[in-house]
């Protein structure tokens, strides 16, 4: 049997969102050191499993002053074998997703609120991996197709908040292992079908300032990686099936985007600093061995500045040092591909 699932959903919040933590460690954390923090201001889930179609309408405002998400851990004297620590801010988020169904589907997002996502880390030792992660966003929209699954999906996004951030501080004695990453985005739709049809329309306005930071210091170090990632815009649409049909107007304001990541020791083995800053990005494709094709209309605009810095300062040695800073205003990728 197959059933059909029709939703007609609207959410509307006009109160802040708060989530925060703090964690204080005065000498052992014992093996294991995690925490999450998450503040979402409207939050939905469709699924279909089994054949039928889902359809609907689903409509997500967020018209408060903040959606904020704090989190600090304090341990400078402390110790512990491997770290996880998240922060993450999301003012309006919808997941649709199909197994051997269809969906067609209108997605429609806006948001008002400044969106802010902050962690600092200041510990003494960690031995093993560690793993601190932030990421404010203000839109976010998936959709996944699995099996023999069609989508036709019209999302339309505004980010009309102060700001959209994400920021991560990690500063640590020593360390093993270490990823430090920060990510915001004011508009993301990521849509992908793994056999049948896909067809997008996309249209996305950010007006927020964008901004990612990424900071991680050592003074002894094993291998330590820092990433910050900043988009104004950005939609991924993929069919690992026969057709993509993608319609995508997106406009980045005056706002900018700014992202900036960083790393600072002494003495230790290898590193990577990498930061981006993109104003609009899409990128649409289809599989080669189905006899792909793909079908395209792209507008992007962006009017604010761009701007993306990476830095590495060490007082000591290190086996290998790498920096990447990449800033674009506009970027669009179409391909058609053997999915691997």
């Amino acid at each position: 049997m197959t059933g059909d699932l029709d939703v007609q959903s609207s959410q509307t919040l006009s109160g802040d969102v708060a989530a925060q933590t703090t964690i204080n460690v005065a000498t052992d954390a014992g093996q294991t050191l995690q925490s999450t923090t998450a503040a979402t201001g409207n939050s939905g889930s469709s699924i279909i499993l089994g054949g039928g179609t889902l359809t609907g309408s689903f409509n997500q405002t967020t018209t408060s002053a903040a959606v904020d998400a704090e989190s600090q851990l304090n341990g400078a004297n402390a110790q512990t074998g491997d770290a996880s620590f998240s922060v993450q801010a999301i003012a309006n988020s919808q997941l649709l997703g199909s197994t051997d169904s269809a969906i067609a589907a209108n997605i429609n997002q806006s948001n008002a609120a400044t969106v802010t996502a902050n962690g600092g880390v200041v510990f003494g030792d960690v031995a093993g991996q560690g793993a601190f992660a932030a990421a404010g966003v203000a839109n976010n929209v998936m959709s996944t197709g699995q099996g023999a699954s069609t989508q036709g999906v019209v999302v339309n996004q505004t980010n009309n908040g102060e700001v959209t951030q994400g920021a991560m501080f990690a500063n640590l004695g020593q360390s093993g292992v270490t990823s430090t990453s920060a990510t915001a985005s004011g508009d993301n739709a990521n849509i992908t079908n793994t056999e049948g049809s896909l067809t997008v329309g996309a249209t996305q306005d950010n007006e927020a300032y964008v901004r990612a930071q990424s900071v991680e210091t050592s003074f002894n170090w094993g291998a330590a990686s820092v990433e910050a990632e900043g988009v104004g815009n950005s939609v991924a649409a993929g069919a690992a099936g026969p057709s993509l049909s993608l319609d995508n107007v997106q406009l980045n304001g005056v706002g900018g985007v700014q992202s900036i990541a960083s790393f600072g020791g002494d003495t230790g083995f290898d590193t990577f600093v990498s930061s981006s800053a993109t104003g609009n990005a899409v990128t649409g494709f289809a599989c080669s061995q189905c006899g792909g094709v793909v079908s395209v209309e792209n507008s992007q605009t962006n009017l604010g500045d761009v701007s993306a810095s990476s830095a590495i300062d060490l007082t000591g040695a290190a086996r290998s040092v790498r920096g990447v800073a990449t800033a674009v205003g506009n970027t669009a990728s179409f391909y058609v591909s053997t999915p691997h």
